[in-house]
């Protein structure tokens, strides 16, 4: 952990907007671990970053690669199906699972999957499953950016009101992922009856 402490602190001391921005590019970190690190006094200082600042830089740094990852999973997705689309028992379940839910129902999953704030449910993964999908580009990159902001939202709040404490904060967005999970199941068996 100490060439970690040592590259940014050497490298970035007077450039912490950037190594917020690096940080919240990097998979399955993000925003998400780019928040608690810009802002830590420990780490950087009286040169730490504001909680606005550290929202600001994570946000661009999080969705500056999204378009990219769609673009990029779309034209692999493309390649990829036309070689299943020549057996037509994989080209049926294709259309089926495409055609099940509603779009503004997938939109919202894919904002609500961005938008909890633990690693591996971010930017990065939200973008591969547009990618993968058919769901429109330029829906999938709003729907992202929304997400994000939430994200952000959610951990610069958290590390402004719990002292930037990263055991806390965990815990913390361990309970939102329960408390979404249990209006979600609460919604479906209402709708059932």
């Amino acid at each position: 952990m100490n060439w970690f402490y040592d590259f940014f602190i050497v490298n970035f001391q007077n450039t912490i907007w950037l190594a917020c921005i690096l940080v919240a590019l990097i998979p399955a970190l993000e925003a998400k671990i780019a928040i608690p690190f810009a802002m830590n006094p420990a780490f950087w200082g009286e040169n730490a970053l504001s909680g606005f600042e550290a929202f600001i830089f994570s946000f661009i740094g999080s969705i500056l690669p999204c378009i990219f990852i769609i673009l990029i999973t779309r034209f692999i997705k493309m390649k990829t199906t036309m070689i299943l689309i020549n057996n037509r028992k994989y080209a049926i379940k294709i259309n089926r699972l495409n055609s099940q839910a509603s779009e503004l129902k997938k939109y919202l999953l894919l904002t609500s999957f961005v938008a909890i704030p633990l690693p591996l449910t971010g930017v990065w993964t939200g973008s591969l499953i547009a990618g993968f999908s058919n769901l429109s580009v330029w829906k999938s990159v709003l729907a992202i950016v929304i997400g994000a902001l939430i994200s952000c939202g959610i951990m610069t709040l958290l590390c402004i009101y719990l002292s930037n404490s990263i055991g806390t904060i965990l815990i913390v967005s361990l309970c939102l992922i329960i408390a979404f999970l249990a209006v979600d199941l609460l919604i479906t068996i209402f709708k059932k009856k």
